[in-house]
């Protein structure tokens, strides 16, 4: 039997583009240092963090991001931020319980209200602070040292 005539070829299809990162990459950070994006504090002579103008309330819609963290477990000094007090889904994602308007996310997991990631060593070495468009609260320091 002869086999059916193959298919015209088509002509080869344009290399795929890169996705743009979500993200743009941090910048490089000295080894032994902690590094921060955006309006974060690094304090302390570099063994603490604060988020924008503690003790002050933080302000709207801001957002850093703290990298070059060593893997020791975190000492929180203080935490108040805007917490999950409304039974509703904010976030969207299915989860009623992990809804913190304003947080800080450490290994993947968002931190609000007045439990902060005490003991919490972070295992990528970064936290990254989120606060929405209303409510402020006076924040957090958190040390590493």
């Amino acid at each position: 039997p002869s086999l059916p005539p193959s298919p015209p070829s088509l002509p080869p299809s344009p290399p795929a583009l890169p996705l743009p990162p979500s993200l743009p990459p941090l910048a490089p950070c000295p080894l032994g240092d902690v590094c921060t994006t955006g309006p974060c504090l690094i304090t302390d002579g570099g063994s603490c963090a604060t988020s924008p103008d503690f003790p002050n309330d933080y302000p709207v819609n801001e957002g850093c991001t703290l990298y070059g963290l060593p893997p020791v477990g975190l000492d929180v000094i203080a935490f108040d931020v805007e917490g999950d007090e409304d039974p509703s889904d904010y976030d969207g994602d299915g989860d009623f319980r992990n809804d913190c308007p304003d947080h800080l996310t450490v290994n993947g997991v968002k931190y609000c209200g007045t439990l902060g990631p005490a003991g919490v060593v972070p295992s990528d070495g970064t936290m990254t602070w989120v606060s929405d468009s209303s409510v402020t609260k006076s924040g957090w320091k958190v040390c590493w040292a």
